[in-house]
């Protein structure tokens, strides 16, 4: 089976849809790390690996538009798949789209790699996609994720005290809201800076030129031919 097509890169960061392919690696490395679902996402299980498989496969097959839902494998052109992002509850009369990026290795974390997946996916939404707005969730307890969030330019919101119940701990657990919209992206200085040395580019600004031909990464990891690159479709 063929790989989706990559639908951005940067400078060591592609992004691609998930397919049916990737089910071991996201069984494996996502849903049975404890540690990283404690802080990407809550009380989400799959008992078998043909179950992932299986779902991973109606969503391939769906277009996103019609889900509201558009998961992407992060993958480092040296490391290969080291993570994953998403856009989901997508409204496109409201033009708004939950936005989330976890990496599964805590030793990644540390680097830029989770800045420039939030670059490539904030370029896809505010300038292909035609997002007015994205938002995201932080579970009260990840500090960490709470301030990186707002050094990306991201305003709290809100908290929802006690709004999650952790099947795990057994303890309901707090839910900080986060927002950015169209205006805040556009004059956002830190991420022109960033995303020009990350990306290729400065995603602030609108696209003026005309979007490159699809990039198609091999069997095994994409091909980094230039950063900044967009994908018109699905």
């Amino acid at each position: 089976m063929s790989l989706p097509p990559v639908l951005h890169q940067g400078r060591t960061i592609s992004l691609r849809r998930t397919a049916p392919v990737d089910a071991e690696l996201l069984y494996e490395r996502m849903y049975k790390n404890a540690e990283f679902m404690h802080l990407f996402r809550l009380n989400t299980f799959y008992d078998s690996l043909s179950r992932l498989r299986e779902s991973l496969a109606q969503k391939l097959e769906t277009p996103p538009e019609q889900t509201g839902y558009l998961e992407m494998l992060i993958i480092h052109k040296i490391y290969g798949p080291i993570g994953l992002t998403y856009l989901a509850d997508f409204s496109p009369v409201h033009r708004r789209a939950e936005f989330a990026v976890g990496l599964f290795d805590p030793n990644h974390r540390q680097a830029s790699y989770a800045l420039e997946s939030g670059l490539l996916v904030g370029d896809l939404s505010f300038n292909r996609y035609n997002i007015q707005r994205l938002y995201t969730y932080v579970y009260g307890y990840n500090d960490f994720s709470q301030k990186t969030t707002i050094a990306a330019g991201f305003a709290l919101e809100g908290i929802a005290r006690k709004h999650i119940f952790d099947e795990s701990s057994k303890d309901f657990v707090d839910l900080y809201h986060f927002g950015m919209i169209l205006e805040d992206f556009r004059n956002n200085q830190r991420l022109a800076r960033f995303s020009q040395r990350l990306v290729g580019r400065d995603i602030t600004q609108p696209l003026r030129d005309s979007i490159p031909e699809p990039i198609r990464p091999p069997i095994d990891h994409p091909e980094f031919i230039q950063s900044g690159q967009i994908r018109i479709s699905f």
